[in-house]
């Protein structure tokens, strides 16, 4: 399954972390490896509201779909069916 990852990118070093556009550490809730994931400048607005994204585990390649929850900024990520 292809999935347009444009609106993302992942922070190859925590050095590399981009403060305006704050970088957080997550899992794959699949296989548990762990990235940075660092929110794009142009957000991508779902039908309710939140900015949503459409990731890819590089480990396990689980389709992965995510929000920005909101009141604390935090990315809520889950693994869709396959």
């Amino acid at each position: 399954m292809a999935m347009s990852m444009s609106h993302y990118r992942i922070v190859q070093r925590p050095d590399e972390s981009n403060s305006a556009l704050a970088a957080q550490a997550i899992a794959c809730p699949a296989c548990g490896a762990g990235f940075v994931f660092c929110r794009s400048g142009e957000p991508v607005i779902d039908a309710c509201g939140f900015e949503s994204f459409a990731l890819e585990c590089q480990e396990c390649g689980a389709a992965l779909a995510g929000i920005v929850d909101p009141a604390d900024d935090t990315l809520l990520i889950s693994a869709l069916a396959a």
